[in-house]
């Protein structure tokens, strides 16, 4: 039922972040309970926190905490100064559970009932209750972890009570090292999270973490969000504040001696401390491996097209110099012929009519400024201090606040949203381009190396890794990629028609949702007609509610139980099956090889390394390399084979490594897309797995296997829609419907 679709055989398999429990939940949990060690000991304790009277719902989680703080530090002798980390899990009826750490022999045991004696009676209890007890082994095993972490350091540093319930952040290094200048520098680290299914599973997940740190004289405790410290082999730092970590030097792949400062290298040696435990308490258990069955390799290819509409520019108060502006609209103009550049009053203006005065078939695309520290355009003109996460969090402050008054981007994009919500869209394409100091300092570059060395200017130009063609990629990559937006949403909007060449005949409707702060859901929907290679928008919009008040106005989502921000669901009018896309902690990711331990692999190749140059020799014998041969590949599907020199995608020079890898199991079909083109020397982030579901009309789940709308929807997956040279990891539909919520 899946177009396109091959058989593998002898695919490699690939070690993953996901453990199967082969035991019933309460004999884990009894398993978890045993001492191992005579210095430290779990505990935990049962409180009910029922609401105040008109208490919302963060006074209520702030008083939980203090509450859970204060009663934790009379049980570990603490001061009042000294802040306390634990696993904190709501359990219902307004009890929660709390589990920690504390010394041998100081506990909080009753004098009549036993730690195992209490957590049975738990068990009893959420059983009774109809809760699963996955929070409990989640709970427990996070203090197990943190155990093992605790006694590898203290083998290097003394580690006092008081750090027994700290966060524990994985290979810290100083990416900035603290320089007399400025008397800080810049730590980042892994953070390790814990998660236990109702299906018996155990994930881990790393989070990257950014600090601005400084030295610290003398290490007192008082942890919390902004008050972190290391201890280093070379001292003692204080965190100053925490940073945004999307921009972090912590790749999550890199090769040869660098490897052992990558995320994948912290997850396999995670994985390898939570397999030893789980041995050593002799909980049964299964790794859960990543082996594709089938791989599908057809994709849309080629679908940027030539803008239609009339599209202008707006310097939304950018502060080009003057070099810095020739070459950049130079290069706009290169890649958008014929854009018409319009005043910032003008915009202004027709914003005050709902741009009613423009024609339809006009696009508007906004310069917007990024200031250094700042991750997003968004200003916010009646405080300049106050910041927000994304354009969500500013729509939460303009729907308590409609006075605020906004940078005219944002403004417009506010306008646009409650238009969608109100029946009346704006009838022009939006889009903007932020410009930051990375921008500015790329273009700085090039007109430097065209005006003080324009002789060697296309020699390095023609260098791969020259600072020169990576400045000019930065700025052609960033213009391209907006123009591929603004095409999407010309299509979408103003001539509601896509070419689509080879994707099968049918009537779909694809459900984009973002969930706000408050638990209510927007809801992007686009219904589309498939016919002779055209994809036609029948009808679009944006609806607001919950769940039971969107199944009204769109009855396929009524099968649903609930529905997950950042969620995508496609919904076929003439199977009435409805398909779903996501990835969770649930869903495998990709850490490396299952046929050899990678962490020793990497010991022996530094070990071989430092003795060829304590001979004096160079060493070349790497085994953390990019090799795609299925014996040494560190990172297998991430790191794919090229493709045979006969397929014809290879001879058009595209997706020469582009594949969808397939595996079925009892939950679904995990999909996994490899990079189109050769993995560079390091990798930022690995590529996710989603998990493919499809309900039938009762509600049920589907093989989705074998069902007609899986290969409708692997093959509307796209190539260099948005990077040059990669991959998109979003069908069309998908990317369609997030339009209208996201962008």
């Amino acid at each position: 039922m899946i177009p396109n679709l091959h058989t593998l055989t002898d695919s490699p398999v690939a070690r993953t972040n996901l453990i199967r429990l082969e035991e019933a939940p309460q004999a884990t949990i009894r398993r978890l309970l045993a001492p191992v060690s005579n210095v430290y000991a779990i505990d935990f304790a049962v409180q009910r926190f029922p609401k105040k009277h008109k208490e919302n719902s963060r006074d209520h989680y702030v008083r939980i905490h203090r509450e859970v703080k204060n009663r934790l530090r009379q049980l570990l002798g603490l001061d009042a100064r000294e802040d306390v980390k634990y696993e904190l899990h709501r359990l219902g009826n307004g009890q929660h559970v709390y589990f920690y750490l504390a010394p041998a022999g100081v506990t909080n045991t009753q004098a009549h009932l036993s730690l195992p004696t209490r957590i049975e009676q738990l068990c009893q209890q959420l059983m009774a209750e109809e809760h699963s007890l996955n929070r409990l082994i989640q709970g427990l095993f996070s203090l197990h972890l943190k155990m093992v972490l605790l006694e590898q350091a203290s083998e290097r540093f003394s580690i006092s009570p008081a750090y027994f319930n700290a966060t524990m952040y994985l290979n810290a290094r100083l990416s900035k090292p603290v320089s007399e200048k400025s008397g800080a520098g810049v730590m980042e680290a892994f953070e390790l999270d814990v998660f236990a299914s109702d299906h018996s599973e155990l994930a881990f997940i790393l989070h990257k973490r950014k600090f601005l740190v400084e030295p610290a004289d003398e290490l007192y405790l008082a942890l919390d969000d902004d008050r972190v410290w290391f201890n280093t082999d070379s001292g003692r730092v204080s965190a100053r504040r925490k940073l945004d970590a999307r921009d972090s030097s912590l790749d999550f792949f890199r090769e040869r001696s660098s490897y052992g400062e990558c995320q994948a290298y912290t997850y396999n040696v995670v994985m390898n401390t939570v397999l030893d435990r789980l041995s050593e308490l002799e909980i049964p258990h299964t790794p859960l491996p990543f082996q594709a069955t089938h791989v599908v390799n057809q994709f849309l290819t080629d679908l940027d097209q030539t803008l239609a509409n009339t599209v202008l520019v707006v310097n939304n108060g950018v502060n080009f110099s003057a070099a810095q502006q020739a070459y950049f609209f130079e290069e706009l103009s290169r890649q958008l012929p014929g854009y018409q550049l319009w005043s910032l009053e003008s915009l202004e203006q027709a914003a005050r009519t709902h741009c009613s005065g423009l024609p339809t078939n006009t696009s508007i695309l906004v310069l917007n400024p990024v200031e250094d520290d700042a991750s997003n355009s968004i200003r916010q003109l009646n405080d300049s201090s106050a910041e927000y996460s994304d354009f969500f969090d500013a729509f939460d402050a303009h729907r308590k606040q409609p006075d605020l008054r906004w940078d005219i981007y944002t403004q417009l994009k506010l306008d646009r949203l409650q238009g969608w919500l109100n029946h009346n869209p704006l009838p022009v394409a939006l889009q903007g381009m932020n410009i930051d100091r990375k921008m500015l300092d790329a273009l700085d570059f090039i007109q430097e190396q065209k005006t003080t060395n324009s002789e060697q200017y296309d020699a390095d130009l023609a260098k791969p890794r020259s600072r020169l063609k990576s400045a000019v990629t930065l700025v052609n990559s960033k213009i391209r990629r907006t123009k591929t937006e603004l095409w999407f949403k010309e299509s979408l909007l103003s001539l509601r028609y896509l070419p689509m060449p080879n994707l099968t005949t049918g009537h779909y409707t694809a459900f984009s949702v973002r969930k706000k702060k408050n638990g209510t859901c927007l809801l992007g929907h686009v219904e589309l007609k498939v016919k002779k290679s055209m994809l036609t928008v029948t009808e679009n919009g944006v609806t607001e509610g919950d769940l039971d008040w969107l199944a009204v106005e769109h009855p396929a989502l009524a099968r649903l139980d609930k529905l997950f921000n950042n969620g995508f669901y496609l919904y076929d009018h003439a199977t009435d099956a409805l398909l779903t896309s996501y990835n969770s902690i649930r869903v495998s990711r990709l850490i490396g090889p299952a046929q050899f331990n990678v962490v020793d692999l990497y010991a022996y190749q530094e070990q071989e390394k430092a003795l060829a140059e304590q001979g004096g020799g160079d060493f070349t014998g790497y085994t953390i390399t990019r090799s795609a041969k299925a014996e040494s590949n560190v990172l297998p599907y991430l790191i794919s084979p090229g493709r045979s020199i006969h397929d014809s995608l290879t001879k058009s020079h595209k997706m020469k490594h582009h594949h969808t890898y397939l595996q079925p199991h009892d939950h679904g079909l995990y999909v996994l897309i490899s990079k189109a083109q050769p993995t560079n020397q390091s990798m930022a982030k690995t590529n996710l797995v989603e998990n493919l579901l499809i309900w039938n009309e009762q509600g049920e789940p589907r093989d989705v296997f074998s069902h007609p709308l899986t290969g409708v929807y692997l093959n509307s997956f796209t190539l260099d829609m948005l990077k040059s040279g990669d991959s998109s990891k979003s069908s069309i539909f998908a990317k369609l419907a997030r339009l209208m919520v996201e962008n």
